[in-house]
């Protein structure tokens, strides 16, 4: 499912390699400017209007401000906040959720394993949005590739436009989390040009009908 693999256990060295609670990156101190930024023991606070390269942590979160841009953005334990107007080339997580304010610009994709995956309004993914156990909630928003989970709830609305596929994957003894169904719901003014991919049981809250000759169920019902 994943493209890549989340290894920050094995930091880089090259960039500024730095550990502690939180490091703020901002305010009258430039130094930092296109840097590489890189943490075992705390994460980062970037303030608004900053311009950094990749910024990778294991334990801790990465918290960036308003108008900042970046480029990979990777954590293990700790969640990733984006404030408005960001643009960043990807964001992945393992065990936190990743939320974001209006006007997100992901170049490629956004992936977590155990986090819920939030955005605001006008955000723009230029490939996948992939959760394992997480939820994604798309408004307003385009996302050029597919969007994927696993035990996650999706829900689109407000004319979220997805280029690619609607796929939830099948089930694995070390994914299934949560023994539930999930639900996916997709209003009326939204739209899939993909199809809409089942390797599992899902719940559909599908309110175009339009979007329900797209559904291919690829399991069996025993």
């Amino acid at each position: 499912m994943f493209k890549k693999t989340l290894l920050l256990s094995a930091i880089i060295a090259s960039g500024m390699t730095l550990s502690g609670c939180v490091i703020h990156v901002g305010g009258d101190n430039a130094d930092h400017d296109g840097a590489n930024l890189s943490s075992v023991l705390g994460g980062f606070d970037i303030r608004d209007g900053r311009v950094v390269s990749d910024v990778s942590t294991v334990n801790g979160g990465i918290d960036i401000g308003n108008n900042v841009t970046a480029e990979d953005l990777e954590t293990v334990n700790g969640g990733i906040e984006l404030g408005d107007n960001v643009s960043v080339r990807s964001a992945e997580v393992v065990n936190g959720d990743i939320e974001a304010g209006e006007n997100l610009r992901v170049t490629e994709d956004i992936e977590t394993v155990n986090g819920d995956v939030l955005l605001g309004r006008f955000a723009e993914i230029g490939d996948d949005i992939e959760t394992v156990n997480g939820d994604i909630s798309l408004k307003e928003s385009v996302v050029r590739g597919n969007v994927e989970t696993v035990n996650g709830d999706i829900t689109l609305k407000d004319n979220t436009l997805v280029a690619g596929d609607i796929v939830y994957e099948e089930t694995h003894g070390d994914w299934n989390w949560d023994s539930s169904v999930p639900t996916l719901h997709i209003d009326a003014s939204s739209k899939v040009e993909g199809m809409i991919i089942l390797h599992r049981e899902v719940k559909l809250d599908i309110e175009n009908d339009a979007l329900l000759g797209k559904v291919k169920r690829q399991y069996s019902d025993e």
